[in-house]
C-alpha cells in the first residue's frame, strides 16, 4: 500500500512551496564609498563596476541606488569623502601654523616649512588625487556644489588666520586676504605640474621651493623682517 506520507518541504498542488530569499547585507555607507575610492583609484570611472563593488561588499544594486540614486551619484558621494579628507588634513595644518605664529619671523617660518611640505614628492599622490576629484565636478553641478561647500571652509580658515596675523602684526597684506588665500592653495597645483615635467630632483625641488617662498615674502611678509 503507497504511503500518503510527502517528505518535508515538497510542494504540493494545495501547498507550494516557499522559496527563501537570499539574505541581503545592510548597507554600511562608509565601507561601500571606500571600496568605491579603491576600485576608481584601481581602474578609474571608465573601469569602475557596480559587480566589483557588490561583489567586494555584498551590497545588492538596488541598495545602491537606493542610497545614492545611480552610479553617477555613488561616484560623486564618493569623490565628495575623498576630498572632505584632504580638506579637514589642510585645516589641521593651518591649525598648526596658527599655532606658530608668535612674530613675523616665527610666521615666515611656518610658511616656509609649509611650503616645503607640499613640495615634498609624498604629497604627489595627495596633491593628484584633489586634482582629479574637482575635475570630476563637469557636468555634476550638485556634485560641485557639494565640493564648493567644503572648499569655501578650507579658503575661510585660510582668510581668518591671515587676518589674525595682519591684526597682530605679524604679516602684511596689501591684497584682498581672499585673493591671497586662494593664491596660496594654487600652488599645490603648481607642484602638481612640476612633477609631471619630472621635475623631481632634489635640487629643482629646492629651486620651486625657494621661488614659493619669495613670493610669500613678498605678498606677506615685506617690511616686517630685517634680515
Amino acid at each position: 500500500m503507497a504511503s500518503n506520507k510527502r517528505a518535508p518541504g515538497r510542494a504540493t498542488a494545495d501547498k507550494p512551496r516557499i522559496r527563501k530569499r537570499a539574505s541581503r547585507r545592510t548597507p554600511n555607507i562608509e565601507e561601500i564609498l571606500t571600496v568605491t575610492l579603491e576600485l576608481l583609484e584601481h581602474g578609474g570611472e571608465t573601469g569602475f563596476r557596480l559587480e566589483d563593488l557588490m561583489g567586494r561588499t555584498g551590497v545588492s544594486k538596488s541598495s545602491i541606488y537606493l542610497h545614492f540614486g545611480d552610479r553617477d551619484g555613488l561616484l560623486a558621494a564618493a569623490y565628495g569623502k575623498k576630498f572632505e579628507e584632504i580638506v579637514r588634513e589642510s585645516l589641521s595644518g593651518l591649525e598648526l601654523m596658527m599655532n606658530q605664529m608668535s612674530s613675523p619671523r616665527a610666521a615666515r617660518d611656518a610658511a616656509r616649512a609649509a611650503t616645503a611640505f607640499v613640495a615634498s614628492p609624498e604629497r604627489f599622490k595627495n596633491r593628484l588625487d584633489r586634482a582629479v576629484i574637482i575635475a570630476g565636478i563637469r557636468g555634476r553641478q550638485k556634485f560641485a556644489a557639494e565640493l564648493a561647500k567644503a572648499q569655501t571652509a578650507l579658503t575661510d580658515r585660510l582668510v581668518v588666520i591671515l587676518m589674525e596675523g595682519q591684526e597682530r602684526g605679524f604679516i602684511r597684506m596689501r591684497h584682498s586676504p581672499r585673493a591671497i588665500a586662494q593664491m596660496i592653495q594654487a600652488v599645490t597645483f603648481g607642484r602638481i605640474i612640476a612633477e609631471l615635467e619630472g621635475d623631481g630632483s632634489p635640487e629643482l625641488r629646492q629651486s620651486w621651493t625657494l621661488l614659493v617662498d619669495d613670493i610669500l615674502d613678498a605678498m606677506l611678509f615685506d617690511g616686517l623682517i630685517n634680515e
